[in-house]
């Protein structure tokens, strides 16, 4: 493959893709564990989230490691435990494996979300980079499509654990892919741990850096959040199962894909990011408000849901885009390391919180987080701009 080819960029997205089909695929599948090994709803809500308690503790250091070893290398490990993941799912024969197995799979998409985005900066160029951080941007709704499609074929029969083979399988692909992928130099870095640590301080010290993840982690708190509350809250109001409103969130999602490739081909053209972002973010602050808004009927509702999908498939592009720009060189997996752990704390802590205003029952809280939640990620990215055009220091 060359070096910036877009059959290697769509060999990266397709790590992507196989990474949120981890977090999606096993939801289907909640009967099937419940009715094997007699786990009640609470120790299957425990599984599902052990995946982003290994992100939280891991996201940080999978920098030093993609840093030090290269994001290739990173990538070829990340398909061996995602096939070791999914043999253990297969032949568990207890609950305990099945937790061990989430475990696996963490590890895997902690480091692929650092190394994927690293490698996509270390080998292209130009308004090619820009597109191609695009691009990867789309691999989360396009992966939890892809994870509720291929595990919903198993679900409910006797072949449930199949789900896993194929998954398994999946990554063995990728993974043999990966192979032909073009080496990348390591660039220098400081050798000893105490250094890389001392080295890793000095990314995570850059006013334009924290900038950034700070505005990521309020655009995956938003569509996280809301993408929580929506199929209850929707439910609740419309009077409409449950089972309905979240198969209609799932297809909506898919949304954020001409929302992240239209970001891309804009920036691609030249359009500045800061100003691009501000116009993404005054639609989502409008879309998300109005999309809780009690008194819109089901049409003019599933409009500004349809536009909220976009706007936030397009801020997650335009952040993403960006992360080239703001990161050195040499510290291409801390920076990316950062924004992932970002999003891995905003997975973490927002559901407790949009849950709780969710049973209030009440549409103002959720305007007053969608409209500051914004307001504050268009400061964040103003904010480095004018650091970056500046070149202030840190």
């Amino acid at each position: 493959m060359k070096a910036g080819g877009w059959s290697s960029i769509a060999a990266i997205f397709l790590f992507g893709v196989l990474g949120a089909a981890t977090v999606s695929r096993i939801v289907p599948l909640g009967a099937d564990l419940a009715q094997q090994f007699g786990i009640s709803p609470v120790d299957f809500g425990w599984l599902v989230s052990l995946i982003g308690l290994t992100a939280l503790f891991f996201a940080i250091p999978s920098g030093l490691i993609v840093d030090r070893y290269g994001p290739r290398r990173v990538l070829q490990a990340c398909a061996l435990l995602g096939v070791l993941a999914n043999v253990v799912y297969y032949f568990a024969p207890t609950y305990s494996f099945m937790q061990l197995a989430r475990l696996i799979e963490g590890l895997a998409i902690v480091h692929t979300y650092t190394a994927a985005p690293a490698f996509l900066m270390a080998t292209c160029e130009g308004p090619r980079r820009a597109t191609a951080m695009t691009v990867w941007a789309t691999y989360m709704p396009v992966g939890t499509a892809v994870g509720l499609l291929m595990a919903g074929q198993f679900a409910g029969t006797a072949d449930w654990r199949v789900a896993f083979l194929v998954h398994g399988g999946l990554y063995a692909l990728v993974g043999l892919i990966n192979q032909r992928q073009p080496k990348i130099a390591v660039t220098a870095v400081a050798t000893g741990l105490a250094a890389r640590l001392r080295d890793l301080r000095g990314a995570y010290s850059r006013l334009p850096l924290l900038l950034l993840a700070f505005a990521f982690f309020l655009a995956i708190s938003l569509g996280f959040g809301a993408n929580t509350t929506f199929p209850s809250y929707f439910a609740n109001l419309h009077a409409v199962p449950l089972a309905t409103t979240s198969s209609l969130i799932a297809l909506a999602t898919l949304l954020m894909v001409p929302g992240s490739l239209g970001a891309g081909a804009l920036l691609a053209r030249g359009m500045r990011p800061a100003v691009l972002f501000m116009l993404i973010g005054v639609a989502g602050a409008v879309a998300g408000a109005l999309s809780f808004y009690p008194v819109f009927s089901t049409v003019p509702r599933a409009l500004v849901v349809g536009l909220w999908f976009v706007a936030s498939g397009a801020s997650l592009a335009a952040l993403l885009a960006t992360l080239p720009i703001v990161a050195e060189p040499q510290r291409r997996g801390a920076a990316a390391a950062l924004l992932n752990q970002a999003g891995a704390t905003a997975t973490f802590v927002n559901p407790p919180v949009w849950l709780h205003f969710a049973a209030l029952g009440a549409w103002l809280p959720f305007a007053g987080m969608m409209i500051g939640g914004w307001a504050l990620a268009i400061a964040c990215v103003w904010g480095l701009q004018r650091q970056q055009s500046s070149g202030s220091p840190s």
